[in-house]
């Protein structure tokens, strides 16, 4: 998988940002099956969370950065160790030599940057999952075009203020160079800015179908927002659930 996933230098400032409703979302899906996989779980945001309600959440992450974030948390809340596991792995590789009834991948899809990698990672999910075990997944079908560099969200924390701007070029090969930009700032005055560089894959609803077709899935629903909306052409989210069938 590639290299360049963009937050290796901005894992401590990712929660900040993500402000996503979608923990009660991934929630449900972890209360009706019991125990829930979390594929590319970052900074534990949505795992941790959904472990305080005693459920038990097994966890992969690739980036280190996004691991010690996750492990720094984890260490002040030492009540809820015994229900989360975190090992180190990408969607391709991980291995945890056992089948759940669920799995969600959150944030994460656009991050394949190609059939291959998509292919190979929803057939490793697969064999993660129990016959009809769910997957659920998002991925942001509306930002695959050219986007200027633009404001992304300001935040305040004590003194400080972060203000993070987003941008991204359309390349050859249907992928996407974006650029996230960092700046802090204290008493008015910029005294730090990090930049970071990554490359997303480009696809489209069909594509997406065709490969959980081709990996043993079938699609159940198709929501366009974490409050359960139907997707609708042109929505900028597509959050799809599908089934292990075979």
């Amino acid at each position: 998988m590639s290299d360049s996933r963009g937050y290796e230098k901005v894992a401590h400032l990712y929660d900040l940002f993500d402000k996503k409703k979608n923990i009660e979302f991934f929630y449900q899906y972890a209360r009706e099956a019991g125990e829930i996989l979390d594929i590319g779980a970052g900074t534990g945001r949505i795992a941790i969370p959904i472990a305080r309600r005693g459920i038990k959440v097994y966890c992969v992450e690739p980036s280190p950065a996004m691991r010690s974030e996750f492990l720094k948390k984890l260490s002040w809340e030492t009540d809820i160790k015994d229900n989360i596991k975190l090992i180190e792995g990408d969607a391709i590789s991980f291995d945890f030599g056992r089948t759940f009834p669920a799995a969600f991948l959150s944030g994460c899809f656009e991050h394949f940057i190609n059939d291959d990698e998509r292919l190979l990672s929803l057939l490793n999910i697969n064999k993660h999952l129990i016959l009809n075990g769910i997957l659920v997944f998002d991925v942001l079908v509306g930002l695959m075009d050219d986007s200027p560099l633009s404001p992304a969200g300001v935040v305040s924390k004590g003194e400080i203020e972060y203000r993070r701007f987003v941008g991204g070029k359309v390349l050859p090969d249907k992928k996407k160079s974006v650029i996230l930009i960092f700046e802090e700032y204290r008493g008015g005055k910029l005294v730090n800015r990090i930049e970071e560089h990554s490359t997303i894959g480009i696809i489209d609803r069909n594509r997406i179908h065709s490969l959980l077709n081709e990996s043993g899935f079938k699609v159940n629903k198709e929501f366009g927002n974490y409050d359960y909306t139907p997707y609708k052409e042109g929505d900028e989210t597509l959050i799809i659930e599908a089934a292990k069938v075979k």
